[in-house]
């Protein structure tokens, strides 16, 4: 995100550049002490209830599918 809003790189005063992903990723560290991987994000999703509703949307894509989609309530 930082990278979409800032660009690829910061240049200093000095001259000196840095990628903005390390800036980043220096910030997350700094805040949690480690980079979370996509499974520690993964397991701090609290389920709620609307995440679980879903409509059945096989027989819209397969018609022939429908035939085989049981209902069960």
């Amino acid at each position: 995100m930082a990278e979409t809003i800032f660009g690829p790189t910061l240049t200093l005063s000095t001259g000196r550049i840095i990628p903005i992903r390390w800036v980043g990723e220096h910030h997350v560290k700094e805040d949690l002490g480690f980079i979370p991987s996509f499974s520690d994000w993964v397991k701090a999703i609290r389920p709620e209830p609307w995440m679980g509703r879903s409509a059945h949307i096989e027989a819209l894509v397969d018609p022939h599918f429908a035939s085989l989609v049981v209902e069960v309530a």
